[in-house]
């Protein structure tokens, strides 16, 4: 097993690794409030790379050392105290996205990473602990890392051990790297199994080939409209007034209390400090959307409906919010289609999606998948029941020529602790929509697809968003939008063609989300639809200000346009051509990138107070070339471009982020 140690072996190179360690330091030189995420790796990359590996080999088997000694005599060193600091959580972990998390936090967590996985695999597969053993042992680290309260740290290790112990018993050559690797994709957190990197799917040859990058349709007077709704998450425990400044990763809750000073009390619409949304923001949000836009032909809901108290989630408390939120949407939408699709949250445990082939109650999500197709019925043909039941996905024929897919891509989520146990279980569902695709192409249909987590983002399983970009390359032609949500940030991406990568062939909009975690202004948005070809032309985004709602609680939210794509940017439409283009305006124009990053952050108050400089900037950009982990190429070439302008973007004193 990588990284295992024996007792009575001292580790000295860790003590000077600590102090000199290069990521070490920079997570130790800036504070939380102005560390910015920084996706774009330093030009020295390689070289810290290879000092962390050195440092992440050592710190592992000293930790396990030092860990066991710990377990054996109940007294905690003073040297895994100081081990314990270093992989601390800092308090603004969860408010963020992995994909926005700066590299001193992705290495301090990848480090934790191996060591904890080395010693509690060490623990099981040699020691022998048993199921209660590990899970007093996890909670107790749980605590120590400020990850959660005590007694939530033990609520969220019930909800995951028997999952976990049950891939680690049954794939005995599963190890920790692997485990990282998977989870975290970046750093020394590298995935080397073949078996998680080599499996495919069968593509058909064929299709068009791609010579340049798409064009598409202006805006016109006929086109339809699509009301993209998001990440509503609402909270049945949320409580204005309530503590919004808990510590834990979700506040603003009932069991929270009522704080002594009450600024720090939640406010009435929600609010901006890791709290989810309450009822009467979830349903003026719709409202809000219908009320705005009753001319609009259909409804994209792309998932999490669930609050983010993931330690106290139950079935039966999921059921009755998403029972809720969709009798909503059809009060609000009657006789209107709306395509929904799961979210991460969900399920329980979240983000857990068991391949259809486990059936233990326990571990299964059939009970999703059932209760979802019952949901559904109204929205969707009959003949998507199946594959609704058999996986939370499904295709649906909206109108002669225009055909909508809604995948669980959940599966592919890299906190999907099934990916470790078979990660070719989710071949099944990309190759049924490779061959859905051929039947679209065959009919002469064009196709929406529908996601809730972002294809190609930092926590998309890199093997299998490599398998989905060949599938794009062959049905780009067909595919004429994506649609996601989970970051709750207004965004788009430009995906390129694998195998032609100069060329830019389709384009994920992000709908963003009406629920504020963390630091967002809620919005939706709508696009503008050709009824030839189906791309989009246009799209415009609506928000409300939530410190203004929220100093006027007594009235409902003021809705308005936060932009208005083709106008504010002066473009004539939103083609993957049209967006390439833009992309590379950002580069050379930082002011026209800001005013992206304005949009991004729906003009949330504490995102501008805290403002974003040149380093933060880039790293906004890259996230919209970047179509895999750790695929820098396009982000390398618009870096190049940025970072020669001549301006004072990237002093060393700017501590925005």
């Amino acid at each position: 097993m990588r990284g295992a140690a024996t007792a009575g072996h001292q580790c000295s190179c860790c003590r000077t690794l600590v102090p000199v360690n290069s990521f070490a330091r920079m997570f130790r030189e800036n504070t939380v409030s102005s560390v910015m995420p920084l996706t774009v790796k330093p030009a020295n990359y390689a070289k810290l790379l290879e000092q962390q590996e050195k440092f992440d080999a050592a710190f592992e088997k000293e930790f396990y050392i030092e860990h066991t000694k710990y377990v054996e005599t109940g007294v905690l060193s003073e040297r895994l105290e100081e081990m314990f600091d270093h992989i601390r959580q800092r308090p603004d972990m969860f408010r963020m996205e992995m994909d926005d998390h700066p590299l001193p936090y992705l290495t301090a967590e990848c480090t934790a990473c191996r060591a904890l996985v080395t010693t509690y695999l060490t623990y099981r597969r040699v020691l022998g602990w048993d199921r209660d053993r590990i899970a007093q042992q996890a909670a107790s680290t749980c605590q120590t890392l400020n990850i959660l309260t005590p007694a939530n740290c033990e609520k969220i290790v019930i909800k995951n051990i028997d999952i976990l112990l049950y891939i680690i018993d049954n794939r005995p050559s599963l190890t920790a790297q692997t485990m990282c690797g998977i989870i975290f994709q970046s750093g020394t957190c590298v995935l080397e199994d073949p078996t998680f990197l080599d499996w495919t799917i069968n593509v058909s040859g064929g299709g068009r080939p791609i010579t340049a990058s798409k064009t598409g349709p202006n805006r016109a007077a006929d086109d339809m409209k699509i009301i993209h709704i998001t990440d509503v998450h609402y909270d049945p425990h949320y409580r204005t007034g309530y503590n919004a400044v808990c510590g834990e990763p979700c506040c603003c809750r009932e069991g929270q209390g009522i704080p002594a000073d009450p600024a720090n009390g939640a406010g009435e619409w929600g609010d901006y400090r890791d709290c989810d949304s309450p009822w009467k923001a979830v349903e003026d949000a719709v409202r809000a959307a219908a009320r705005q836009h009753p001319d609009a032909a259909y409804v994209y809901y792309t998932g999490d409906i669930i609050d983010h108290g993931v330690w106290e989630t139950t079935v039966a408390g999921n059921i009755v919010s998403m029972t809720r939120t969709y009798q909503l949407f059809r009060d609000v939408f009657p006789g209107k289609q709306v395509f929904p699709v799961l979210g991460n949250h969900e399920n329980n445990p979240t983000n857990v999606f068991a391949p259809s082939y486990i059936d233990r109650q326990d571990f299964s999500a059939s009970w999703l998948y059932d209760f979802s197709a019952d949901q559904w019925t109204g929205w969707l043909p009959a003949a998507t029941q199946q594959t609704v039941r058999q996986g939370g996905y499904y295709t649906a024929l909206v109108r002669p020529g225009f055909r909508i897919i809604g995948m669980n891509n959940n599966d592919a989520y890299t906190f999907n602790w099934w990916i470790l146990y078979d990660p070719a279980y989710l071949r099944a569902q990309l190759q049924w929509l490779h061959d859905t695709l051929l039947q679209a192409e065959a009919a002469g249909e064009k196709v929406h697809i529908l996601a809730h987590i972002p294809i190609g983002a930092g926590t998309s399983y890199r093997t299998w968003a490599r398998q989905y970009r060949r599938i794009l390359d062959r049905f780009w032609d067909v595919i004429t939008a994506h649609f996601h949500g989970h970051t709750h940030a207004d965004e788009f991406n430009v995906f390129y063609s694998l195998s032609n990568p100069q060329h830019a062939i389709s384009v994920g909009f992000n709908g963003g989300g009406t629920v504020p975690f963390s630091n967002y202004n809620p919005n939706y948005v709508v696009y503008y639809v050709n009824q030839q070809n189906y791309q989009v032309s246009d799209f415009e985004s609506w928000y409300f200000s939530l410190t203004e709602a929220n100093q006027n609680p007594a009235r409902n939210p003021i809705w308005m346009q936060l932009y208005s794509f083709n106008r504010d940017f002066q473009l004539s439409n939103v083609s993957p051509a049209s967006l390439d283009t833009l992309v590379r305006r950002f580069a050379s124009n930082p002011a026209e990138l800001r005013r992206y990053w304005e949009f991004k952050v729906k003009r949330g108050d504490p995102f501008l107070a805290a403002g974003c400089n040149g380093d933060c900037l880039l790293n906004h950009l890259c996230q919209i070339v970047t179509n895999e982990a750790n695929d820098d190429s396009k982000c390398n070439a618009l870096a190049a471009i940025f970072r020669n302008l001549d301006d004072e973007l990237f002093s060393e004193d700017d501590t925005d982020y």
